[in-house]
């Protein structure tokens, strides 16, 4: 049978938090800076004072709303190449998102990125085994600055096919990056069949700056899916206990779920969670404490509550380093998402703190992913795969070797077969040059490198993309 599903919280637990949640939202109220969603909640009937710029949530509304939302949709990849249903529990791996620096694989020093090293990074995710999903790995320094996100996302678009996934706090950047999805899926309707999700985020606690709530606003008119992403920090922008700071994601983000639903029912909008503790004697972030991953599994809980797909990040590390630390906090990090039932686990490839990526990390990332699945999996235990009559005619001091058993699960999906994996014998893996795990991985995506990009999707759709980053300076510059 399958790997139990992780839970931490009770049923009076989930409903604690909702319960707290309903009431800060409906006896404080979220502040809201974009006019255009004032407007749309007064027009429903939702208590607005438009001096202070606050709106009050009633229960009946928020939960209404959550009605409203899709359990699962559909992600498609560039062109309908690949299709998969997000939601219902099975965890879709994502690469990325929007880290400041990388580690450069010639001279391994952390330097600024380039859109080069933007579209290394699609070409090896499209390589990955475990890897479903591709964020913005980077924010490549060697383009103008306003649309540095725009750029980013055409090099995605022309070295990987899968789906995409893009995080930004401006609606005029989200407008474009929906028409390069129409370019891409060939069609005006992209929400028909979408091949990207988009991410917005409240800020802290319990405020919406205008341009991340414009864009929902036209994430949903095109029914694109949406990240309602808050990100608040124990003890700085959200209280300094777990519980709490559970229920202040909970709060933020049931804001934004009701303002894209009252603005185009049915629009999907996954339950985004990042979760962030700080260490209060160094007034330091941290992404890979215990606690997030208790929270990641918490937020899990959450989503499944409201019935909307869920996402977090994983594999997350605090490391600066290819470490020990960035192993195992990767790993809890990773388990924890995936086997709560997230729908979207994302940040492969990145560490220390989200501020830098690798394509070391990358690969290193895809290998956790495919062994987590694997334990999740499980395995069948039942009168025929117990193989009694296999142990009864081997015997005692008997060999399986040339068993026609163990032929037919040699060639099946029973045990995982590792890409990263040095040779288990010292004189032979001395002979190789003492590889580490990050040193194998280095060697896995230079490889990938040297073939080339096999996702090239051609002329036309490179000159689309392009007309569109053209369209946006035009009108907003090149900053």
């Amino acid at each position: 049978m399958q790997l139990s599903r992780l839970t931490v919280l009770s049923e009076d637990e989930v409903l604690a938090v909702h319960r707290a949640s309903l009431d800060v939202l409906e006896n404080r109220g979220v502040k809201i800076m974009s006019g255009r969603a004032l407007d749309l909640f007064e027009r429903a009937g939702l208590p607005v004072d438009r001096e202070t710029r606050v709106c009050r949530f009633p229960a009946e509304t928020v939960e209404r709303c959550a009605a409203a939302a899709p359990e699962t949709f559909e992600l498609w990849g560039r062109g309908g190449r690949t299709r998969m249903t997000v939601g219902g529990g099975t965890p879709r791996c994502a690469s990325g998102h929007n880290a400041v620096f990388c580690i450069d694989p010639k001279t391994l020093r952390r330097r600024y990125a380039t859109i080069r090293d933007v579209e290394e990074f699609g070409i090896v995710s499209e390589w990955c085994r475990s890897i479903d999903i591709v964020g913005v790995p980077l924010n490549p320094m060697d383009v103008p600055a306003r649309a540095t996100l725009l750029y980013a996302a055409k090099a995605l678009f022309e070295t990987t096919a899968k789906p995409l996934f893009f995080s930004t706090e401006s609606c005029a950047v989200a407008e474009s990056l929906i028409d390069m999805m129409r370019a891409a899926a060939g069609t005006d309707d992209v929400g028909a069949r979408p091949n990207a999700i988009l991410q917005l985020s409240p800020s802290s606690p319990l405020f919406w700056q205008e341009s991340a709530a414009d864009g929902v606003l036209a994430c949903a008119a095109a029914r694109v899916p949406l990240v309602i992403l808050p990100e608040p920090m124990s003890g700085f922008s959200a209280p300094y206990s777990v519980a709490g700071l559970l229920t202040e994601n909970n709060a933020e983000f049931l804001s934004g779920l009701v303002l894209a639903q009252l603005a185009s029912p049915g629009t999907p909008v996954l339950y985004g969670s990042s979760w962030t503790t700080c260490d209060m004697r160094t007034t330091g972030a941290q992404i890979a404490s215990p606690e997030t991953s208790l929270l990641r599994v918490a937020g899990c809980q959450m989503a499944r509550f409201y019935r909307v797909p869920a996402h977090t990040t994983a594999p997350n590390t605090d490391s600066n380093a290819h470490d020990g630390q960035n192993a195992w906090e990767s790993a809890l990090s990773n388990f924890a998402a995936m086997d709560a039932g997230n729908d979207i686990v994302m940040n492969s490839g990145m560490f220390a703190g989200g501020l830098t990526t690798s394509l070391e990390k990358l690969v290193m990332d895809d290998e956790l992913n495919g062994i987590v699945r694997r334990m999740m999996r499980g395995f069948r235990a039942d009168g025929e795969s117990c193989a009694p009559e296999v142990i009864r005619r081997v015997g005692p001091a008997g060999s399986f070797l040339t068993e026609e058993h163990t032929l037919d699960n040699l060639y099946s999906d029973e045990f995982y077969t590792p890409v990263l994996r040095a040779a288990p014998k010292y004189e032979t893996w001395m002979a190789d040059g003492a590889p580490t795990s990050d040193a194998l991985a280095g060697r896995v995506a230079a490889a990938v490198l040297a073939k080339g990009n096999p996702a090239d999707p051609g002329p036309a759709l490179k000159e689309k993309l392009a007309a569109v980053i053209a369209s946006f300076e035009q009108k907003y510059g090149r900053g």
